[in-house]
């Protein structure tokens, strides 16, 4: 868009607003280019956040205006989201999120004020808005705002958004088991030729089960891949390679371990059994429980369920387990349909996990200085990505570290271990040091002066 060429506000209490609102973002800029300490510079990314949010409350309050008094139909357009796509060339899908979020936030008063305040993100409130979109349990989800504010302090964006689609879950499990089926029904693979470049194009789809199942296989090529090229290099060069010097980009592993696992496919004999992978299903106990109380361990009962809903709403509880608490998921935090999982737990073994009231793996073994076998296990539940704040790297794919160190008489067991990625273990060696509150249960993070990264 070309300011310069927009025609002159009418108001000129706006105009003077927008005037200084630039201004101040000139000043912001200029001032951020000259020389500062570094506790300046991190303080000013976050003020500069809570600005970028109070300024998009601002776009969804006038979304919200435009469309609830049609203004986008001054110019003949035929939604608010036709309008902001010509008007402010935005693309089709953020137009569509803006416009999905102005609608959610006129029911959920609390959401909007803690977004006008900068306590929340856009991203929070978009989360919350598809939520709100779901026609099967919108009219449930203002009662949950207090709830939602509470996850969006104390956890990550991933986290929070964890548990508000765990909500969703727990609240509309008959429509989460029904979109499963039908996805599972219309799952589908196709690897295209395009005969222009003579490319090929793989895509398709699954239901979450197998998804899991098939991503699980797929990751563990794809490490064969990673571990490769670092061995190359390191034979290359040394202790001193570093990700840089690899060989193979991310997404070219990606596309060799899939060649790979095709030709490992490819080359077995007719009724070779697969390499067997495990598949960790990481449940809650209450959310297990509650659903065997509810289905009876029968499949008809689900049935009956559904029919009963149908016919008289009441009969259908707001929520089968506590969302505080749910997990129905992969190692790494991948979430499963709980139905499925549970018939299918019928059908196979499961193995127990012992945890304490704070959600804290007991003593699984004997003391030992690594952790291996059902110990390594236990410290891997304890969290589905590394414990170090912002890093989003799965369980499956970090080390197991002791909280207190071993040299220092920490135990080798699940209540004093936890999953950190390779790159933070190491960290800890310049003077970081990770804890877990034994009040909450949660890990916390130290820097060397003790203050705490948040």
């Amino acid at each position: 868009m070309d300011s310069a060429a927009e025609p002159g506000f009418v108001s000129e209490e706006l105009a003077t607003a927008f005037a200084e609102l630039r201004a101040a973002a000139e000043r912001v800029t200029a001032e951020l280019a000259a020389p500062h300490l570094a506790t300046d510079v991190l303080l000013a990314e976050r003020h500069l956040e809570v600005t970028h949010r109070l300024v998009g409350a601002a776009q969804i309050d006038t979304t919200a205006r435009i469309d609830t008094e049609r203004l986008h139909r001054i110019d003949g357009h035929r939604s608010v989201k036709a309008h902001m796509q010509h008007v402010l060339k935005i693309s089709p899908s953020e137009a569509g999120r803006r416009a999905q979020a102005a609608r959610a936030l006129r029911r959920l008063p609390e959401m909007a004020a803690a977004l006008r305040s900068g306590r929340i993100s856009l991203d929070h409130v978009r989360v919350v808005a598809r939520v709100q979109a779901n026609p099967r349990i919108k009219d449930k989800v203002p009662a949950q705002q207090e709830k939602f504010l509470r996850w969006a302090d104390t956890k990550s964006f991933d986290g929070f958004q964890d548990k508000v689609l765990d909500w969703e879950r727990s609240t509309d499990m008959n429509g989460a088991f029904k979109d499963n089926e039908r996805n599972h029904a219309n799952r589908n693979v196709r690897l295209v030729h395009n005969s222009l470049d003579n490319t090929w194009e793989l895509s398709g789809h699954f239901a979450a089960d197998q998804g899991a199942r098939s991503r699980e296989i797929f990751d563990h090529y794809i490490e064969i891949e990673r571990l490769a090229d670092w061995t190359e290099a390191r034979a290359r060069l040394g202790q001193a390679a570093t990700v840089s010097d690899l060989e193979r980009t991310d997404a070219q592993r990606r596309a060799d371990a899939f060649v790979k696992l095709c030709n490992d496919a490819a080359g077995a004999p007719p009724g070779t059994r697969a390499p067997k992978i495990t598949h960790n299903i990481v449940w809650s106990a209450d959310a297990y429980l509650a659903l065997a109380d509810l289905l009876g361990a029968d499949a008809a009962a689900l049935d009956t369920h559904w029919s009963a809903s149908l016919t008289n709403p009441n009969t259908q509880r707001d929520q089968w387990c506590d969302p505080d608490t749910y997990r129905c998921s992969t190692l790494d935090g991948v979430p499963l349909e709980p139905v499925e999982q549970f018939f299918s737990s019928l059908a196979n073994h499961v193995r127990r996990v012992i945890v304490n009231t704070k959600g804290v793996v007991i003593d699984l073994g004997p003391t030992t200085r690594l952790f291996i076998g059902s110990a390594r296990l236990a410290a891997q539940l304890q969290s589905p990505r590394c414990i170090w704040p912002g890093c989003d790297v799965p369980t499956s794919r970090c080390e197991i570290d002791h909280l207190r160190d071993h040299a220092k008489g920490g135990p080798t067991n699940p209540t004093n271990g936890a999953p950190l990625c390779g790159f933070h273990n190491r960290w800890k060696q310049k003077g970081f040091a990770t804890t877990r509150d034994p009040v909450t249960g949660r890990s916390r993070t130290y820097r060397p002066d003790g203050s705490e990264i948040e």
